[in-house]
Formats: C-alpha cells, structure tokens, sequence
C-alpha cells in the first residue's frame, strides 16, 4: 500500500571535511523546501547561496545539485528563498482515490508499451501510477481516463522502484488535467482537502 511520503528539495553540503569525519562516507544534505512525489524542479535560473544548517558554511550551488530525497523536514525549518511556496507548494491539492487508467509510451510511430494501470495519487497537475514497464526520468507518458476516453501527455519526473514488479511512477501534466478528466468522487476529495485547508467545516 502506497503511503504519502514526506520528500524535500536538497544540496549536499560542500564542507567534506566537516561532515565526514563525523559520518564517513555519507555526505549531509542540506534541506532546502517541501516537496512531493511529482512536483518538478522549480525554475532555478542561475547558481545561488546555501548556508549548512549543521556546519554554518556558505556556498554557491547550481540548479542541477538539487536533488529530491525523501526525507521528514526538521520540526524547526525555514525554507530557503527560493524554495518558498507557502500554501501554494503544490499548485493542486491531491486525491487518494484509485483512478484506473491506460498508459502508454511511444517512439515515433512505434509503440512501444500499453498497459492498464492505477493512479494511487491524483491531482490537476500530475499523478502517481504503479506500472509494470520500465520507463525513464523524462520519458513521455500518455493517461487516458477509460471511462471518458480523454488523454493526457505528461513527463516522468519520478521513479521508485517497489516489489511484485511494479514502479510507482511520478508523472507531470503537460497541461491542466480538465475538470472531468478525474472522477468525480476523486475531485470531490481534492475539494475536501482544499476545504480543510482553509479551515472549512
């Protein structure tokens, strides 16, 4: 069973000399923001400035020494500036109803797999699927909702590998999903989860 997993965005410290002498071979991520299964990257333009929560040191990072690690935020955590989004982190609230969908990949005029699966986790932007065939960081994916037949084009953002076979893969819509590509009672989840959000009743 699929549970919702606390994940963040992350640097390696630069400081080796610090941090290895207290635990060799394993470097200290810095924390820098929330994040999820499917949320992408934000747009990071240009190298920036992280301080070492544990070792105080400041270095420049790029973009691409970001990484997403699954890990519980400490209790005590100010995001970094640019990893800021307050309630708006991720831009649409999540279900966690089973969707039945059909997933397929293609190359060119090739197909080159199809196949019946679930979306464990929902929203306007993204799923995450539980498939069988191998797919890659970046791959494009096509979901279509069997029961009104609509499609979506999104890109594997992320993959975990899990036993029995399957992956649970984290997809990134291309476009908003329309309002009736999901389920009702899947939309009527995501609006419960807004509502609690804001406090409603």
């Amino acid at each position: 069973m699929w549970e919702d997993s606390s994940y963040c965005w992350v640097v390696l410290c630069k400081n080796n000399w610090f941090h290895l002498r207290k635990q060799l071979f394993n470097h200290h991520r810095i924390p820098l923001g929330e994040a999820d299964a499917v949320t992408p990257l934000p747009p990071l333009k240009s190298p920036f400035r992280v301080r070492c929560d544990e070792c105080g040191k400041e270095y420049f990072y790029k973009p691409s020494d970001v990484r997403k690690y699954e890990q519980e935020l400490p209790e005590q955590f100010t995001p970094h500036p640019l990893f800021r989004f307050g309630d708006e982190r991720r831009r649409s609230q999540r279900s966690f109803e089973n969707v039945e969908l059909v997933v397929r990949a293609v190359a060119g005029e090739t197909l080159l797999f199809q196949e019946k699966a679930s979306a464990i986790s929902t929203s306007d932007h993204g799923a995450l699927v539980a498939l069988s065939a191998d797919v890659q960081i970046g791959q494009t994916l096509y979901l279509k909702n069997p029961r009104n037949q609509i499609e979506l084009k999104g890109r594997v953002v992320r993959v975990e590998k899990r036993e029995k076979g399957l992956a649970h893969v984290g997809v990134d819509f291309s476009e908003p999903a329309p309002a009736e590509f999901w389920p009702i009672e899947s939309r009527g989840a995501i609006r419960s989860g807004d509502n609690r959000k804001a406090g409603v009743r």
